[in-house]
């Protein structure tokens, strides 16, 4: 099961050094903190060996395979715990007006056993195909970045010499590829080798959890952007340089919500076995034959010649249970419920409280918060602010 958590985003050109990190769980969230990995960046090789178990025995629920992995790539989970963290932000700012605003994913104060992933994680519903796949893409990302950083040992700037196309921003002026692109192969291969151990089952819930892993990584993979930097005098642009880097993970984000919204309903079929691969053999849309109707009917009636493209599954999300409506709080399969919820009692969209609250209501409370205020800059080189109390009426449902 994965794990989600935040790291900052790299946007800067080429370093060409290494080290490296991996992927985890959500119970991984509690136990693990960053200090503890400073023990991994002494030259002692004793120091590296106690620091990797330092590392790898902090986290509860790694199955043989992940725990073998971690202590031969310690900085490498180091990273990924990174890219998780920045994988529950993102979660959590994407659904922040859905009923579902990623809760379940994080840690609870209240929670007594502290060793156990949420529920959620072991259904099959659209919001766990969203958690698997945006957790996926973080290690990818975070990993792909880091290596790029020179801060993992086991991987540098991609190697991949490209070919082919030429990037819209080097048009018009000779260029050549340099620098240091991200290398988001590894990232990936790291994802997937960590993320991918746990899922072996072979059954329905398995296979849906890997295609939605690597519909994850697609989702970085398929937003990777072109990066160029201007050689010659006085700025002449005369060349270009140019490499490939990870996207802003809010793209990813975005691209995975968009996702979450069309994802596909999927069954086990009786027809073969079920094969854990992007294309998912054994499975069965409901209600194709009757889509396929429908969309041959709009055809005919619609523009000779002009035909939808079709969509491709390996980047969707797959699920193949319907979601509860996440109103009502239910501890025993993690729902928090949408009570003490801030709405927008003007809007008629997911943040307005009609949808929000589920029909309950909503009380108006005045809130009071200390914001910074009145800021000054100082020479040379600080800005002092004053901390101002501000009192406002909010909404928020019953």
């Amino acid at each position: 099961m994965p794990s989600f958590c935040a790291g900052r985003a790299y946007e800067g050109p080429p370093s060409r050094t290494t080290i490296r990190i991996g992927p985890t769980i959500v119970l991984l969230l509690i136990l693990f903190e960053h200090r503890r990995a400073t023990s991994l960046m002494s030259n002692s090789v004793d120091d590296w060996v106690s620091g990797s178990a330092v590392v790898c025995n902090g986290i509860p629920g790694l199955t043989k395979e992940q725990r073998e992995l971690c202590h031969r790539n310690p900085d490498v989970t180091v990273a990924a715990i990174k890219g998780l963290r920045m994988a529950i932000s993102e979660c959590q700012y994407q659904f922040m007006w859905n009923r579902w605003n990623c809760s379940s994913l994080t840690p609870s104060s209240r929670t007594q056993d502290r060793t156990q992933s949420s529920v959620l994680l072991q259904r099959g519903y659209r919001e766990t195909a969203f958690a698997y796949a945006i957790s996926a893409a973080g290690v990818a990302h975070s990993v792909a970045r880091s290596c790029s950083m020179g801060r993992l040992l086991s991987c540098g700037c991609d190697p991949s010499n490209y070919k082919g196309k030429t990037p819209a921003k080097a048009r018009g002026v000779q260029w050549k590829w340099g620098g240091c692109s991200h290398n988001l192969d590894y990232g990936m291969e790291f994802s997937r080798q960590f993320l991918d151990t746990r899922e072996k089952a072979g059954d329905i819930q398995s296979t849906v959890n890997l295609h939605n892993n690597q519909a994850g990584r697609l989702a970085v993979a398929s937003n990777m952007q072109v990066r160029c930097k201007c050689h010659g005098m006085s700025g002449s642009c005369e060349l270009k340089t140019c490499w490939k880097v990870a996207p802003d993970f809010r793209i990813v984000g975005k691209t995975l919500k968009d996702r979450f919204r069309s994802a596909v309903l999927v069954t086990q079929s009786n027809l073969g076995s079920v094969t854990p691969s992007s294309r998912i053999r054994g499975f069965r849309r409901r209600g194709t034959k009757r889509l396929d109707r429908q969309k041959q009917k709009k055809h005919r009636g619609g523009v000779p010649g002009r035909r939808k493209k079709p969509r491709d599954l390996a980047k969707q999300l797959f699920y193949y249970q319907k979601s509860p409506n996440f109103c009502e709080r239910d501890p025993a399969i993690d729902i928090a419920g949408t009570t003490g919820r801030r709405c927008n009692k003007t809007s008629t969209g997911g943040d307005g409280c009609g949808s929000l609250c589920c029909g309950r209501g909503y009380n108006v409370v005045r809130q009071r918060r200390t914001e910074r205020c009145r800021c000054k800059f100082h020479w040379c080189c600080f800005v002092r602010c004053q901390n101002c109390t501000v009192e406002e009426w909010i909404t928020v449902c019953k």
